[in-house]
């Protein structure tokens, strides 16, 4: 059986990556989200968030893959083949496991290696060509070690932010011509040696997986694309049945807070996800957290986020608690104006409620 652990659909490219190569090779496995970036520990004694960032111990981040802390990966690890791997020492999504043979793999490439050396029977992402195969190992690889500068500067994560995207670096937009020209040009080429297909080597590959996070941070960020066949290229991948899914999915946080009215309490929950073990909420949009204090809290919050009003959401709690109505309407005023989005406040973790 195969796992594969990914981070949040919506910040991590390189667990895009992964997801799209065994969801084209359509080989069966299950997925396991480790949440990206929340200050937290996992312990003897359970999870404890963190208030101190010099005790925030994430690995340095890599240039392949999102670090991790390996605590919370033996957490959510049910298979308990990750311990005494390699990925405890280089702690990273996506992680591929395969409970049959004991492999694990944190590398997106050497995850593709490794299905297309043990799972021959389904749907290459290579070519029998000899030519193209190494045109399209060569490309990978070049996604994969050189694009740092582009990956970071025109992030995956803030191509979903509309509010969060700033001013575009000079070497993440020196990188992004030097792409776009590298695009227009293997597509010529494709063309030339008589390659048909949309893709960039004809039918789609490894190559066009490993690219598909960064058409999603060109047409994210809004980047004026002046080929057409670039253009029309970018339309295929984006398109692409299994790309478009993963990326409906990664957008759904975002979708359901546009959803929402605004300054309503739903429009406020919505900002967040929440971590309910320890009550911890965090903005994604400004990369704030606050620790809810208690289980009234917690309510208030989960009933704001499957879309209760006010109202609704006093009207549930009198249900459940001998309160006052007044009291418990100022209450939720007053809860969900301390998690306002606009609220500016300092990341110390506060109790809100």
């Amino acid at each position: 059986m195969l796992t594969l652990i990914i981070g949040d659909k919506q910040f991590s490219s390189w667990s895009m990556r992964a997801s799209i190569i065994l969801r084209e090779r359509k080989i069966p496995y299950r997925e396991v989200i480790a949440e990206l970036d929340w200050p937290i520990k996992f312990t003897e004694n359970g999870i404890i968030p963190i208030k101190d960032k010099d005790h925030y111990d994430l690995p340095k981040e890599p240039a392949s893959g999102c670090g991790c802390q390996i605590t919370q990966l033996l957490h959510i690890d049910d298979t308990q083949l990750i311990k005494n791997s390699i990925v405890e020492h280089l702690p990273r999504v996506p992680i591929l496991i395969d409970s049959e043979t004991g492999a694990v793999i944190c590398d997106v490439l050497a995850i593709s290696e490794y299905l297309e050396e043990n799972f021959k029977d389904y749907p290459s992402l290579l070519s029998d060509d000899i030519v193209k195969r190494s045109d399209i190992r060569v490309f990978s690889s070049h996604i994969h070690a050189d694009l740092l500068p582009l990956m970071s500067g025109m992030s995956y994560a803030n191509s979903f932010r509309k509010n969060n995207q700033k001013e575009i670096p000079n070497d993440a937009l020196e990188q992004l011509k030097e792409t776009l020209k590298l695009l227009e040009n293997t597509l010529f080429r494709k063309k030339a040696k008589g390659w048909t297909g949309e893709f960039l080597f004809g039918d789609f590959s490894l190559a066009d997986a490993m690219f598909a996070p960064i058409a999603q941070q060109i047409r994210g960020w809004n980047i004026k694309v002046t080929s057409n066949e670039v253009n029309n290229y970018l339309d295929s991948l984006l398109n692409r049945e299994s790309i478009k899914l993963y990326l409906e999915e990664a957008k759904q946080p975002y979708k359901i807070l546009e959803e929402a009215k605004e300054n309503s309490p739903t429009w406020i929950a919505r900002h967040y996800r929440i971590w309910e073990e320890i009550r911890m909420i965090h903005n994604c949009e400004n990369d704030v957290y606050h620790i809810l204090e208690d289980d009234v809290g917690l309510l208030f919050f989960n009933l704001a986020f499957k879309g209760y009003s006010k109202e609704e959401i006093a009207k549930t709690v009198l249900n459940e608690y001998d309160v006052d109505e007044k009291m418990i309407l100022k209450d939720i005023e007053d809860f969900f104006n301390k998690i306002h989005p606009d609220r500016v406040v300092e990341n110390s973790l506060i109790d809100v409620f």
